[in-house]
């Protein structure tokens, strides 16, 4: 399907500036919001982690590779915007050249598991985060320093292992829509803070499984969450999945995709930010982010 098929958002007014002007002060460079676009890869490694091979059926994760990240670069850099790219090491173990073009280009590479575990892994977590710091740290000439789970699962021992492995944030917590820092073996951490991420709202998969949304419906569904977040708490945490199947890999999807990058750059006071430049500008003044309500 060509993308152009898809109608492009009609033109809106501009939203009106938030409600005081703290909001619109916190963020990078003045900016009213915020859009964190981050890139979770999910391929191959998904169907490893399942125990499947990566033919017919189950060949979905190969098409983020072969089409889905090359056509997310493309949209990506068409329009100037940096983003955070979620990488399994397993996906990186089979496609080096691919997660350096992404660094190359400018974006974030940070860890998403090793075969994006759907699992609890008990003693064998750390471990498994090692692997793929050491991973994706050889593969691109430079160690993460951010972290979502594949599954959504923690435990005790994620965040001490990640600390120790010098990352700066996590990005699994769906429990709020402002950053926070981390408490850590019972104390509240400076130098780590959690990027929360909405995974019903502004995350393509449960959109288009559970929601079983068309394109178009998604697109119209990001663009009320992305002006109300505007104009409120100033946060937008947007994922995307480059595979087939369940993400935003295929030419409609990914159209949308784009169409709603061009609303979100036509909104006054707008800045796009890596996760990681998001996380360093929160550490860089902890104590406005041990509770960002105040």
């Amino acid at each position: 399907m060509d993308p152009t098929l898809i109608t492009p958002p009609p033109e809106r007014a501009p939203a009106s500036a938030g409600p005081d002007s703290k909001s619109a002060s916190r963020w990078p460079g003045g900016a009213r919001f915020v859009v964190c676009v981050t890139v979770h890869m999910d391929g191959p490694a998904v169907e490893a982690g399942r125990g499947q091979n990566h033919l017919g059926l189950h060949s979905r994760g190969r098409y983020a590779a072969r089409r889905g990240v090359p056509r997310s670069l493309d949209i990506l850099a068409r329009h100037g915007i940096p983003a955070t790219f979620f990488m399994c090491g397993y996906d990186a173990e089979l496609y080096p050249a691919l997660m350096r073009e992404v660094h190359g280009a400018g974006h974030e590479v940070a860890a998403h598991g090793y075969q994006h575990e759907g699992w609890d892994l008990g003693g064998d977590e750390p471990a498994l985060l090692e692997k793929t710091h050491a991973i994706l740290s050889d593969c691109v000439g430079e160690a993460p320093v951010g972290w979502c789970s594949p599954s959504g699962r923690k435990s005790r021992l994620t965040l001490p292992t990640l600390k120790r492995l010098g990352y700066r944030y996590d990005a699994s917590e769906k429990d709020e829509d402002l950053p926070y820092l981390a408490t850590i073996d019972g104390r509240q951490a400076d130098d780590f803070v959690i990027l929360p991420n909405n995974t019903v709202s502004l995350d393509d998969a449960p959109l288009y499984v559970q929601g079983q949304a068309t394109a178009a419906e998604a697109l119209d569904n990001w663009i009320e969450e992305l002006e109300t977040i505007a104009t409120g708490d100033g946060y937008v945490h947007f994922t995307v999945h480059p595979r087939a199947g369940y993400g935003s890999g295929t030419p409609a999807r990914s159209a949308a995709f784009e169409h709603f990058l061009v609303a979100a750059k036509a909104m006054p006071g707008v800045r796009f930010v890596t996760l990681r430049d998001l996380a360093d500008h929160c550490l860089a003044a902890p104590a406005n982010w041990r509770n960002p309500r105040l």
